[in-house]
């Protein structure tokens, strides 16, 4: 007699993983965790450094800006009651053409100047300006050094002068200053890296700026001479901004 009951019915198959496939499953994700972290650290890196040139490049127009309105709004008033031997300031070249001195130091790393001072930074008005590189933290800037004007022959104490920071990381900086009257006749300018005359003011400034390995800027400055420079004085319809 038979029976169904004597047969071996077959084991019920289990379900799930093996060690080994999990250990599978783990090793490939944390290859891709690992992949993930690093294309997100790239990103914040790669934003960081675009924010960061970005920073630099508006610092780098302001600045400019700044030192376009001061430096290209210079004084040409000759000085009056002094002698050319005691008023030339330090740095000033020995050259004249018979007129009376200006007020303005050319170096191959700095300038000093008399100008205006927007009314927005300060008290305004007329003041003496020197622009050059100094420490600044734990590296150099570009600093600009300014004081106001008393009429006297000379230039100021600049360590004891009011100072602004227009440009950070400064590896380097060189001033060049273009002579319209050259002493070739036939040569409309030339370019001067010390400024050697002292009864008037460079026709242009020329400034080269290294900012750490970036490509040098270089800002051309026209100097145009204050209205009240003139010997006339003020022409009709002119006025000064700031200060005269």
């Amino acid at each position: 007699m038979s029976s169904s009951y004597g047969r071996l019915r077959p084991a019920a198959t289990q379900g799930g993983f093996t060690l080994l496939e999990m250990l599978v499953v783990m090793v490939l994700l944390s290859i891709i965790m690992i992949a993930m972290v690093s294309a997100m650290r790239s990103a914040g890196q790669s934003s960081d450094r675009v924010d960061a040139r970005l920073e630099m490049q508006d610092e780098d127009r302001v600045a400019e800006r700044f030192v376009r309105g001061t430096l290209g709004r210079i004084s040409a008033r000759p000085l009056s009651q002094t002698s050319l031997q005691s008023t030339l300031p330090m740095g000033a070249g020995q050259q004249t053409s018979g007129g009376a001195p200006v007020l303005f130091s050319g170096m191959p790393d700095q300038v000093a100047w008399v100008g205006v001072l927007p009314a927005r930074y300060g008290a305004g008005g007329r003041s003496y300006f020197h622009l050059g590189v100094e420490p600044v933290g734990r590296g150099a800037g570009l600093v600009l050094r300014y004081a106001p004007w008393n009429d006297e022959p000379n230039f100021p104490d600049w360590g004891s002068a009011s100072s602004q920071v227009l440009m950070t990381d400064v590896t380097g900086i060189a001033f060049h200053y273009e002579n319209d009257r050259p002493e070739n006749i036939d040569a409309v300018s030339e370019w001067e890296d010390t400024w050697g005359h002292a009864d008037y003011v460079p026709a242009t400034v020329a400034i080269e700026i290294q900012r750490g390995a970036r490509i040098p800027l270089e800002w051309v400055v026209p100097l145009w001479p204050l209205p009240v420079s003139r010997p006339g004085g003020l022409m009709s319809g002119e006025d000064v901004i700031g200060g005269s």
